[in-house]
This record gives structure tokens, C-alpha cells and sequence, in this order.
């Protein structure tokens, strides 16, 4: 009887496949080798054992940069003799509140500036409407007396270009005040003299004024006497001034320097500049007085200009 043949091993049962790592698109897949069946006939070939499963290489890691820890803080080193102290740290907030502060207090003072200025404003127009200021009305007077020496180059022995001459011109002039509630006080000054000429006006001298109170709606003199002596004029101003003055028909300038202020009741200003400027004064005619009331009646009166601060007033 004839021996059966030995059967082949039992093949183990596959393991479970793990999860792969997907494989580049590269790589081709690998067929899979069908499994053998469980049992197989009597007579079949035998089969051969199934090589072990390989794992398919996988892809190495992606390299990552290691991280760089955080720059440690560095503290000063605490001081010598006791513990640290801290730190003081300036508040925004103080900071804020004082710059407010300081824009509410000049904003509050530049109202305060503006108003009152507008108050003054306001009550300089209310006084100017209730005590209407008016200039003072001054009037020069014809000159008397007037003395005008010049000698005579026909008579002289010496024929000379230049004459002298010795003058003395006395001044009158009448101020009117028209304010009904202001008065003025003129302080000390000076008047000066000079020949009126085509060539020049030629100074002859100058003589202090004396100061006065001038009372609201009435008139005030004002009166002085120049002289100089030894005035040098060309002989053709000479010839021309002795011609004049013999036929009383001489012109002259008349400055009055001076200072000026206000009195509205209790109340006074300071003194400020004051210039009166008297052009074409007259000689009074020949008998006619001293600058009184018969010069005045005699001759016309010229009016003058009045500058206050080198302004016209």
C-alpha cells in the first residue's frame, strides 16, 4: 500500500494592512499577489510559503528650524546699600490735564484782555459823545511893535555883501476855548520868530511863553517879545526888508512850542506836544497901540494851526 504524500504547512492568515504614507508620484504601486485558498486539492502542486511583508520605505521628515527662545530681560543691577527702588513712571494723564488747564487759563485771560478793551472802547465813545472835545481856536494878532535895524550901505564906507541886523518883534495872540464842559491848561514853552522872505524864512529870535488855565467858553492872551541882535541876511534880503518894512507891509512866521492837557471836572490828563504854527502875520499899521484892541481893530487877524503830536488837530 502505497504512502500518502505529506501535506503541505497551513499558511498563517495575513496581517491586518497598516496605513501607509502616501507614495510619491513617482514611485509606480506594486501589484498585490492574490492569497492562496484555505484548503486546496489532493494532487495540486504545493504551494510555496508567501514571503514576509516589507514596509515601503518612507519619506524622511521635513527639517524644522529649531525656535530660538526669547531674549532674557536684563535688570540693572540693584543699588549699593539697600533694596532696589522702584522706578517712577510719568503719568500721561497729569500730563494731559495740565495741558488743558493751561489753555483754558490764557484763553480765559485773552476774553478777559478783550473784554475790556471793548469796555474802554465803549466808554471812551460814551464820553465823547456827551462832552464833544473841540480844538481851541488860536488867532494871531498884528505885531506890535516890531523894530527891525539895518544900516545903510549907501552911507557906509565899506561896501560889504552881507548885512547885520538887530530886531525886536513883539507877539500877541488870542485863544478862544469853545468846550462848554472841557477846559485846558497849557504848560511853559517857547515862540520863535522869523522874517517871512522868497529866498528863506530868516530867524530872528525866540523868547519864552508863560502857561495858563484856559476855562471852558472863554478867551485867553498870549503874548511875548523876541529879539536878537547881529542877524546875518544877504545883502539882497536886506535891500528887500528895509523896502517892506518902511512900507509896513513885512510878513512874518510865528512857532509857538508848548504843552498841552485836559480837565473834565475833578478829572486831568497828562501834558502832551503841542505846536502852533501862525503863518502870514502882519505889522500893525503905525499908531495903532500895543496889540491891544486898537491893533486888533486896525489890522486882520490871522488864524493858526494847531498840531497835536505833529497832527493837525
Amino acid at each position: 500500500m502505497a504512502e500518502k504524500p505529506p501535506l503541505p504547512p497551513k499558511p498563517k492568515p495575513p496581517l491586518p494592512p497598516k496605513p501607509r504614507p502616501p507614495k510619491p508620484p513617482s514611485a509606480a504601486a506594486a501589484p498585490a499577489r492574490p492569497t492562496p485558498p484555505p484548503g486546496t486539492a489532493t494532487g495540486a502542486r504545493p504551494a510555496t510559503a508567501a514571503p514576509p511583508f516589507k514596509k515601503p520605505p518612507l519619506a524622511p521628515p521635513p527639517q524644522v528650524l529649531p525656535l530660538k527662545p526669547p531674549p532674557a530681560r536684563q535688570y540693572p543691577p540693584p543699588p549699593h546699600g539697600g533694596a532696589r527702588k522702584p522706578r517712577h513712571r510719568p503719568h500721561h494723564h497729569h500730563r494731559r490735564g495740565s495741558g488743558c488747564s493751561c489753555r483754558r487759563v490764557c484763553c480765559l485771560a485773552t476774553g478777559l484782555v478783550l473784554l475790556a478793551l471793548c469796555l474802554a472802547l465803549a466808554a471812551s465813545c460814551l464820553a465823547y459823545l456827551y462832552y464833544r472835545p473841540r480844538p481851541p481856536s488860536i488867532h494871531l494878532l498884528p505885531l506890535s511893535p516890531v523894530r527891525l535895524h539895518l544900516p545903510n550901505t549907501s552911507s557906509s564906507s565899506s561896501s560889504s555883501p552881507v548885512s547885520a541886523m538887530d530886531a525886536t518883534v513883539g507877539v500877541h495872540a488870542v485863544t478862544w476855548n469853545p468846550n462848554e464842559r472841557v477846559a485846558f491848561a497849557y504848560g511853559a514853552g517857547e515862540g520863535r520868530v522869523a522874517l517871512a522872505d522868497a529866498d528863506g524864512d530868516v530867524a530872528l529870535g525866540w523868547a519864552p511863553v508863560e502857561g495858563f488855565e484856559h476855562a471852558p467858553r472863554s478867551a485867553a492872551a498870549v503874548a511875548f517879545v523876541a529879539t536878537a541882535k547881529g542877524v546875518v541876511v544877504d545883502e539882497a534880503v536886506a535891500a528887500r526888508v528895509r523896502d517892506r518894512y518902511r512900507r509896513r507891509q513885512q510878513g512874518f512866521r510865528v512857532v509857538v512850542d508848548t504843552h498841552i492837557g485836559v480837565r473834565v471836572g475833578a478829572l486831568r490828563t497828562r501834558m502832551v506836544p503841542l505846536r502852533i504854527v501862525c503863518d502870514g502875520g502882519v505889522m500893525a499899521p503905525r499908531g495903532g497901540g500895543g496889540g491891544g484892541g486898537g491893533a486888533a481893530a486896525a489890522g486882520p487877524m490871522s488864524k493858526c494851526q494847531v498840531y497835536l503830536f505833529r497832527v493837525r488837530w
